[in-house]
């Protein structure tokens, strides 16, 4: 893997607040593997989706070259000054550069990144440079086709048409793609004890899918259904894959969209680079519960909406919110919330007085 160092673009990004304590090693071994190309490997997909909403993804088939060049190619990118890359990307409105802040509604993390949509493979920012577009354009055929063949195994799962799911989202016209890289580099303010910095706040994904891709250095953690948080182990021989809130829906609740966060890597450590595919549909298309995976008298737990709908709304609310709940015809789960197992920290209670100091010269 290359060498990587924190650029100073990124040096006035201010601390949020301090995620809690994650899970542990339990919770890190409830993450469920999948071996792509095993047989079984529907029925696997398809539990870990049930249980968790997330799992790693090996034997993919994707060559390593291809994330590696990516990533050094994209390190390279972030390396540069900042307005030299808001020049070449322009500001993220919501597609381009963006540092500090994550969308428009308050939400901040220390980190950076590049945020495109995908159309049959091409990146739509000519600026960029032609390396980097060469190289998410090269990366970027590779996942879309890892995320066709996991939406294929999904609905093998479910008992419906293989090609269902993957004709939402892979090769659809009009579909709604989008590769996301984020950079954090190691963060110079420490909170106490199991406290860290955010890089990314709290989260479901929107879309039917995420694949997720991320480089040796730690930071990643899911919330499991006990209410805990688990880290997940960096491993970039594989990938990740995240439920979102569109197969939420289309399976009506038998897979659950996980919330999930990433925390700042510390001083001294390296720079955490993650590339994420998002799957979605056509702004047109229909998304309710799929007749073909419902019971007898079984009804839905959501009103119809269009995935055009469904992104605006979600636009408007801030990461942590729960954007599902607006289109919730009943509770989609009769099992009590489980509480977290601690409160959030802030910035103004988790850290001793010379720290807090040092937050408002980072403002």
């Amino acid at each position: 893997m290359v060498a990587i160092t924190a650029p100073s673009s990124v040096d006035q990004i201010p601390l949020m607040r301090c995620p809690k304590a994650n899970a542990g090693q339990a919770g890190a071994a409830a993450i469920p593997c999948v071996d792509l190309s095993a047989p079984g490997a529907a029925a696997a997909v398809a539990e870990a989706c049930r249980s968790v909403g997330f799992f790693r993804a090996t034997n993919h088939g994707v060559p390593a070259g291809v994330a590696d060049a990516l990533e050094s190619r994209a390190m390279a990118f972030f390396a540069l000054p900042a307005q030299d890359k808001l020049d070449m990307s322009g500001a993220a409105r919501p597609l381009g550069y963006g540092s500090k802040s994550i969308g428009s509604n308050g939400d901040v993390g220390w980190l950076e990144y590049l945020l495109l949509s995908v159309t049959a493979n091409s990146v739509k920012i000519s600026s960029l440079p032609p390396s980097l577009r060469q190289a998410l354009e090269e990366y970027t055929a590779a996942v879309r086709e890892v995320g066709g063949r996991v939406l294929e195994l999904i609905a093998e799962g479910l008992g419906v048409d293989r090609a269902l799911l993957r004709g939402m989202v892979v090769g659809r016209e009009g579909g709604d793609e989008l590769v996301r890289v984020n950079h954090y580099p190691p963060c110079p303010l420490r909170a106490p004890g199991d406290c860290g910095v955010t890089g990314f706040g709290e989260h479901t994904d929107p879309q039917i899918i995420s694949v997720l891709w991320s480089n040796c250095t730690a930071g990643l953690q899911i919330k499991l259904r006990d209410g805990r948080w688990a880290p997940v182990p960096p491993d970039p021989e594989s990938f990740f894959v995240n439920v979102g809130d569109s197969l939420q829906v289309l399976t009506n609740g038998r897979f659950r969209s996980v919330k999930h966060r990433v925390v700042a890597p510390a001083e001294g450590a390296g720079s955490r680079l993650s590339v994420i595919y998002f799957g979605g549909t056509a702004p047109s298309q229909r998304i309710a519960p799929l007749p073909q995976v419902m019971r007898d008298g079984e009804q839905s737990l959501y009103r119809e909406f269009t995935w055009g709908e469904y992104k605006r709304a979600a636009y408007k609310t801030r990461l942590a919110d729960h954007r599902l709940g607006p289109f919730e015809l009943r509770a989609a789960s009769s099992e009590p919330a489980a509480a977290d197992p601690q409160p959030h920290c802030s910035s103004g209670t988790c850290m001793p007085q010379q720290q807090q100091q040092q937050v408002a010269k980072v403002y």
